[in-house]
């Protein structure tokens, strides 16, 4: 089976975009053409938030804020299977067109519904539909949730989010990597997640890297 789409999943701060970076570098030396996708760029449900949000979200103080909305409330309920379909249209979208394309995804489908269900959006009920959806390869990074935080605010990311919500974000992240049997990396220092990283790339594409 040819690789043209690999995701890169894990909690925010897990080295992800790092590493997506590493692996276009790496296979472009060796002719392929390399794209990253940042996976949470959307191509209607921010326009649509644009119109409805103050409606749907009306206690939310602001978007750079957490936010749980309350248990079975339109926001909790509408927004999970609208971010699906978005991400469908997405992927459809940002596609490999040729042989040699790959497509490296910063994030995936069943990373925006890993990241409702952490902060209690009602997802559950349609979870064997994004939960099954996978690219031709994947790999997650298994980060501590110390160090996660503490390499989100190294960033000023606005959306450091709560331990409670990474660590169950994290469970799932494993648990979708050996549902489908994808690697699980631990995220450690750059050089040494490069190493293992590059070492599976080298292994999907027959790279002899001496």
């Amino acid at each position: 089976m040819s690789i043209n789409r690999i995701a890169l999943l894990g909690i925010d701060g897990s080295g992800k975009s790092t590493m997506s970076k590493l692996i276009k570098q790496h296979l472009e030396r060796y002719g392929y053409s390399v794209t990253i996708v940042p996976f949470h760029k959307w191509v209607i449900a921010d326009k649509l938030r644009n119109v409805f949000g103050r409606y749907i979200d009306k206690d939310r103080e602001s978007r750079n804020k957490q936010y749980t909305p309350p248990p079975k409330s339109l926001s909790a309920i509408i927004k999970p299977p609208v971010a699906f379909i978005d991400n469908l249209i997405f992927y459809r979208i940002n596609s490999p067109k040729q042989k040699k394309d790959v497509y490296i995804y910063d994030r995936f489908i069943c990373a925006t519904q890993i990241k409702f269900f952490g902060l209690g959006y009602s997802n559950k009920w349609f979870k064997k539909m994004w939960w099954s959806i996978k690219p031709d390869y994947a790999i997650v990074f298994d980060v501590n949730v110390d160090e996660s935080v503490k390499r989100q605010l190294s960033r000023n990311d606005p959306y450091a989010y709560t331990q409670e919500i990474l660590i169950n974000e994290k469970k799932l992240y494993i648990e979708y990597a050996e549902y489908h049997n994808f690697p699980i990396i631990q995220s450690k220092d750059v050089e040494t997640t490069k190493k293992s990283v590059l070492k599976i790339i080298n292994e999907l594409f027959n790279i002899s890297d001496n």
